[in-house]
């Protein structure tokens, strides 16, 4: 192994411009010793934090391949977190506000109530695939057997076969214990359709039964041929005894159940078993479809199943009388039970003793159905070349969100290896594959991936669920973020490891002192940020931001503490001279520059003789020293020096010595051009197509961003016109953005969650094209006085007569609720008591045996007073009312009349969908019997109001309805009604409403937190003000952005906005802290700052773009326009801002440096060398080397030396340590020197310096043909005696000159100047 490099004695150039960003400790005693002026807390702060950082850095390369092993296993077991991953796909869980209004009334519903609770619905839906109008009987014949096939799915769960009329939502009836008619409508009572074939005989088909019902009266019996009244009547003539006939019969006249669908058109009149009753039968005529369906349709009861035409035709024209001629859709709703109400209705059926019946299996069984559902119906368009149909269920939205949250392996896979590979390429060195970094940017890569799998593994176990964001935009973000500071290290540690002023040993550390601030303070300020997000009660932003800032964490401990072990471990493979990735190979090639000798043979050169002897004189000139005359010449483009011998004919060489003693002439007096010294090596105009072709390869193999950055778009952008026009665009840019922003539009279509030309895609268009169907309910909760309070809620009833949305009947009144159907029934009982009364089949204390079953029961009410310890008292009659003439029910006894009036009009009650909690005891009347009491029921704390929407087709219209029911909902609640909306655009559109000040608060917080920090570190709020508003201007062009593409503002949106803000951090402070540390005028800090921060920036911004660029490829519209397209403007934007707008903004008003040099504006002064270490005490038989082991001086001898030689002398000869420091002044234009000048120089410093080895100038040095004028300090420090482990004569001949020096000269300077 070679011999390790040690640090060179020149001075860093970066130390001298770069001061606090090399050495911050450096600055710091500069300013405080007066030398420079500065900001000594900033400096304090950043010593400090250097201090650590060189420490960690030293101990990670000393034991570099400890840490990585400790570090890849941590990382490793943190991933094993990822198995207790939970996804979260439910809407109310993700975008309900924590703590919020909304979340407090699901919460209220979920306890009340239950989950599981109500109605599900699938939808169906056709449309023509032309222009063309639906209302033709093929369309509806097709419609019917679409459905027909819906009615016969079934499934096969739990070693049961579930059919559809297993599933279905029925219809409440009442029932009268042990009767027998309540077996035959148990078996007739059909599944709930809403469907437009309800206006025709042929909506009959679908009800069933699955087989006959047979009966003692005739025919088998089915909805097709069924006339429910008529059976009623002839049960009743057949069995006049049995009372419970005429109650039904009464309850279907009530309920508008008369002669089915029999007296409906036909679609087909010549189907054999379409009635004669229908009337087209007659006349075979083909009905009038938009006739048949205006005003809607019914189903078996008219008064309590009626369809308003809006629920089932959409597309509609109508004529001037106001019937339907043209649609353009046809809309069936299929109700089954929710996974609860089928848990209880089989809960005590033997069809499910013996399978461990639950909810869990319930809801596993209606979800296999729904299924099964959508792919009949979507495989159903197939059949007919004229119209498409589409189903969609409650399951399929829970589908599609579960696969939109599904992250896809692939695709990240596929961008993570986009990444690597543009690590690899982008750090590949061609012209040198030991100094190559392809390694340890693909090592990086893949480091920070691993980081981020351990983040998401401790998320899992910290119980933070995954959602959307965190698959979809988490694991780019986090790389992203953690690569940005893999290329910055990257990138200084290629600098450093070029440098000849860092020590092998030093490398580490020197790399994790100068970016480590810079690192932490990104990383630290993206932690605050998002930590402060997750403010937000949003649960889905709250998750995101927790997720991002432990993610964020992760990769700076990944960066900061196993990334410099991976370069550690590098660094050992250059000194072995390792090839890059392929380390196993080793490389011979010389990686110095390269000494070209041209025209060897014109000089005498002589060999080094053999060292002589040495006496008390001083020793002879060293004429047989090899001494060459060199001329440095640059590679193309900031490549590796070249020097080469000096020709005779260039610079006059004496015959006797070989070194530059006199320069008779100017170079500029040699080679006219000035230019460069390769033309006078070799002239312009000899140079062969293949140099030319080789100038050109040397020049493709040196560029990089970093030569780009130096010397094409530093200067490029000090232009004052390039600063004048570039402000103006951002100020257009700005404005514009702005028009953008006043364009967004909040909402989220549930279309760009589905993947195109799918049915479900096709299903959402057409929904929201043609119906926008919504059903919504108004909650009464506890804490009111229902019976006496009914006059408040029927004004609160009436009050959503100005919603225009809500579907009205035709007269424009609004539907009648729960209230209004319970006031109605007592009014029909009343009237029914009021009539027997005055007959006198009812009296005060008895009825008589022709009374009627609602005189009866009019008569038990009357007598209720609603007094636990008094309940009966027949003295109310007759005075008393079941309903007074305002209408109010009687509130002493109003619970014991509910009680009645939900188990004896059961239909009612199920149509009001008034979902009663508690629910009131069954109480089945009976006039028989003799028990007068009825059951009180207990007061309400929950009670619906159900409503409809129609013609909600955008998000601001559902926002406007939303907000017009929260607004009497809210006035009524301050009146002492507690109330509260529910239903699926509450749920799912009411976020949007307060979206805007949430994301606002959000980024106020991050953008705030943002200046805290930087603020804090780097004890600078100027600059840390400027930052911000570049990070502000950043959010305001992507929201602008947004709203020119079209890109509503939703949750999605809303999360990147704020990831914005993180993501400008990463393009901003780096340039910030790169312009703070430099040294000089505000444009010469900005270009030095893009000289050292270009790449890095470039690099990382590319590496994100190429990691999302695979979401293109995604299925999901969505993904692409949401995610890729708003995280691809983010880097735009990022880059744009943070290499343009933000260099000119500081080198317009930045603020001032760390450190600046009283002196000199450009450079601090040289520090000075350390003192000649003191000698060390040495006992030795000698007593003319030790004179009594007491100290004496070594006095400094004065020097002069040229700086135009190269030495070369043997290495026992280099005994003296020589220290430079050089003041240059350089002007650009070479004025020929006078003779002699340079030669007076040079003799004068030969004879009055004694002989010293100069130490040979870096070959990486250059010699520019420019005048040049230099003071030089040059100190010679002798060694000391003990300090030499070896005695040799070069020892003793230096040891009898300083006796000689000490009596001729005791009070010698130690410097000199020429």
């Amino acid at each position: 192994m070679r011999s390790r490099k040690k640090p060179e004695r020149e001075i860093d150039e970066e130390l001298m411009t770069r001061t606090s960003w090399v050495n911050a400790e450096l600055a710091y005693k500069y300013v405080k010793k007066g030398k420079a002026e500065g900001n000594s807390g900033a400096l304090w702060v950043r010593m400090h934090i250097q201090r650590y950082m060189f420490k960690i850095g030293g101990f990670i390369q000393t034991h570099c391949g400890k840490v990585l092993f400790v570090g890849i296993l941590l990382l490793s077991l943190c991933c094993i977190g990822l198995k207790t991953t939970s996804m979260q796909t439910d809407v109310e869980k993700l975008w309900v506000e924590e703590g919020g209004r909304l979340e407090q009334e699901l919460q209220y519903t979920r306890t009340t109530v239950g989950e599981g609770r109500g109605i599900t619905s699938q939808l169906v839906i056709q449309t023509p695939k032309s222009d063309a109008n639906i209302l033709t009987v093929p369309s509806l014949q097709f419609h019917l057997e679409t459905l027909r096939k819906v009615t016969e799915i079934s499934v096969d769960m739990f070693e049961v076969t579930w059919k559809f009329h297993d599933l279905c939502y029925l219809p409440e009836f009442p029932k009268t214990e042990g009767s027998y008619i309540d077996n035959i409508i148990e078996q007739l009572l059909p599944c709930v359709i809403i469907t437009p074939l309800d206006c025709f005989w042929d909506g009959a088909k679908l009800l069933g039964p699955d087989h006959s019902v047979y009966v003692d009266l005739g025919l088998p019996i089915k909805w097709t041929n069924l006339d429910p009244l008529g059976f009623v009547k002839a049960y009743r003539l057949k069995y006049p005894t049995l009372s419970d006939a005429e109650s039904i019969e009464e309850l279907m006249n009530k309920s508008g159940i008369s002669r089915g669908y029999l007296d409906k058109p036909c679609l087909d009149p010549y189907d054999p078993e379409c009635p004669r009753s229908a009337p087209n039968k007659a006349e075979r005529s083909v009905p009038d479809i938009g006739a048949s369906l205006t005003g809607g349709c019914s189903g078996i009861s008219t008064k309590y199943m009626h369809w308003d035409e809006d629920l089932i035709v959409g597309g509609v024209r109508k004529n001037r009388t106001g019937h339907i001629v043209r649609g353009e859709a046809l809309q069936s709703i299929i109700q089954l039970m929710a996974e609860k109400e089928m848990y209880q209705y089989w809960s005590e059926n033997y069809k499910t003793h013996n399978i461990g019946w639950s909810v869990d299996k319930a809801k596993a069984v209606l979800e296999a159905w729904q299924r099964k559902f959508t792919q009949v119906v979507n495989n159903a368009q197939n059949g007919t070349k004229g119209d498409d149909i589409y189903g969609f269920s409650s399951v399929s939205l829970a589908d599609i969100m579960q696969k939109f949250s599904s992250l896809s392996p692939t695709r990240v896979a596929l961008g993570y290896v986009l990444m690597v590979f543009y690590a690899c390429i982008s750090l590949l060195r061609w012209n040198n594959g030991v100094h190559s970094q392809s390694g340890i940017g693909v090592a990086g890569v893949l480091l920070v991936a691993l980081s981020v799998a351990a983040g998401l593994g401790v998320c899992a176990v910290l119980g933070i669920s995954f959602n959307a964001a965190t698959t979809q935009i988490i694991p780019f973000l986090a790389l992203g973020l953690g690569v940005d500071d893999i290329f910055l290290m990257a990138h200084t540690y290629g600098e450093n490891s070029a440098s000849k002023h860092i020590a092998f040993n030093d490398q580490t550390a020197e790399c994790l002192k100068r970016t480590g601030v810079s690192v932490f303070l990104t990383s630290v300020t993206n932690i605050l940020a998002f930590l402060s997000a997750s403010i937000i009660p949003i649960p889905a932003l709250r998750a995101f931001s927790l997720q991002a800032a432990i993610l964020i964490f992760f990769n700076l401990f990944s960066v900061l503490l196993i990334y410099p072990a991976i370069c550690s471990i590098d660094l050992y493979r250059k000194e072995d001279r390792r090839i890059d990735i392929f380390c196993c190979f080793q490389s011979f090639a010389e990686t110095k520059d390269t000494v070209i000798e041209l025209q060897p043979k014109q000089y005498d050169l002589k060999e080094p003789s053999p060292p002589p002897s040495y006496n008390d004189s001083l020793p002879p000139s060293y004429s047989s020293v090899v001494k060459h005359n060199t001329v440095a010449r640059s590679a193309e483009e900031g490549g590796a020096a070249v020097t080469t011998l000096a020709s005779p004919t260039i610079i006059d060489l004496p015959s006797t010595e070989g070194i530059f003693s006199c320069r008779p002439r100017s170079l500029s007096a040699v080679c006219p051009s000035t230019t460069s010294s390769r033309q006078c090596l070799a002239p312009q105009e000899n140079i062969s197509c293949a140099e030319r072709f080789a100038r050109f390869q040397r020049h493709i193999i040196h560029s990089n961003l970093d030569t780009f950055a130096r010397n094409v778009y530093g200067p490029f952008i000090k232009k004052p016109y390039v600063k004048v026009f570039s402000i103006l665009g951002f100020i257009i840019l700005l404005c514009v953005s702005i028009y953008g922003i006043v364009h967004v539009k909040n909402g989220l279509d549930l279309t760009e969650i589905v993947p195109k030309h799918t049915p479900e895609y096709n299903f959402l268009t057409a929904q929201s094209k043609y119906f926008g169907f919504f059903n919504i309910y108004l909650v009464t909760k506890s804490g009111v006085d229902y019976p006496n309070s009914q006059r408040l809620i029927n004004q609160y009833h009436r009050s959503f007569q100005s919603v225009d949305k809500i579907i009205k009947r035709e007269d424009g009144s609004l539907p009648n609720f729960w209230l209004d159907m319970f006031r109605q029934w007592l009014q029909d009982l009343q009237r029914s008591f009021d009539a027997e009364y005055a007959d006198g089949r009812i009296s005060q204390s008895d009825w008589k045996a022709n009374a009627s079953d609602s005189a009866i029961l009019a008569y038990k009410l009357l007598i209720q007073t609603g007094d636990v310890d008094n309940p009966i008292d027949i003295t109310r009659i007759p005075g008393s009312r079941l309903v007074d003439s305002e209408g109010i029910i009687s509130p002493d006894a109003f619970y014991n009349y509910l009680t009645a009036w939900v188990s004896n009009d059961a239909m009612a009650y199920a149509a009001s969908q008034a979902n009663f909690h508690p629910e009131p005891k069954i109480w089945l009347h009976d006039a028989l019997d003799r028990d007068y009491k009825v059951p009180k029921a207990q007061p309400l704390t929950y009670t619906q109001l159900a409503f409809y929407l129609s013609d909600q087709t955008s998000t601001d219209v559902i926002l406007d309805t939303i907000k017009a029911v929260r607004e009497i909902c809210d006035t009524f609640t301050d009146r002492g009604l507690p109330n509260y909306p529910s239903g699926a655009p509450f749920t799912f559109w009411e976020q949007y409403i307060n979206l805007r000040f949430y994301l606002s608060l959000a980024i106020l917080c991050v953008l705030l937190s943002t200046f805290v920090v930087l603020t804090l570190v780097l004890v600078n709020p100027w600059l840390a003000t400027v930052v911000v508003v570049v990070l502000t201007i950043t959010v305001v062009e992507l929201f602008g952005f947004m709203g020119l593409s079209e890109i509503r503002l939703s949750a999605v949106p809303a999360v990147i906005l704020i990831v914005s803000v993180g993501v400008g951090v990463e393009f901003t402070v780096h340039i910030a802290v790169g312009f703070l540390t430099a040294i000089g005028s505000r444009n010469k800090r900005m270009t030095m700052s893009l000289e050292h921060m270009f790449a890095p920036v470039v690099h990382g911004a590319i590496s994100t773009l190429l990691g999302i660029v695979m979401l293109v490829g995604a299925e999901f519209q969505f993904v692409v326009k949401y995610f890729f397209n708003v995280l691809a403007a983010l880097i735009v934007i990022g880059l744009l801002n943070g290499l343009l707008l933000l260099p000119i903004l500081l080198s317009l008003f930045g603020p001032k440096a760390e450190i600046r040099p009283k002196n000199d504006e450009d450079r601090i002064p040289t520090p000075s060398p350390e003192p000649s270490p003191k000698p060390k005490k040495k006992t030795s038989s000698t007593p003319s080397r030790s004179r009594g082991g007491g100290r004496h001086p070594y006095p400094r001898i004065p020097s002069d030396v040229s700086l135009t030689t190269i030495t070369e002398e043997p290495s026992q000869y280099s005994s003296h340590e020589i220290v430079v420091e050089p003041e240059v002044v350089v002007e650009t234009t070479t004025i020929p020197t006078k003779h002699g000048s340079i030669c007076s120089s040079d003799e004068n410093s030969r004879g009055d310096t004694p002989p010293a080895s100069v130490p040979s100038t870096p070959q990486s040095h250059h010699i520019t043909r420019v005048k040049a004028t230099a003071t030089v300090k040059v100190e010679v420090h002798t060694p000391i005696p003990g300090m030499v482990e070896n005695v040799n004569h070069d020892h003793v001949y230096k040891s009898k000159r300083r006796k000689n020096r000490e009596s001729e000269a005791p009070e010698s300077d130690s410097s000199g100047k020429s």
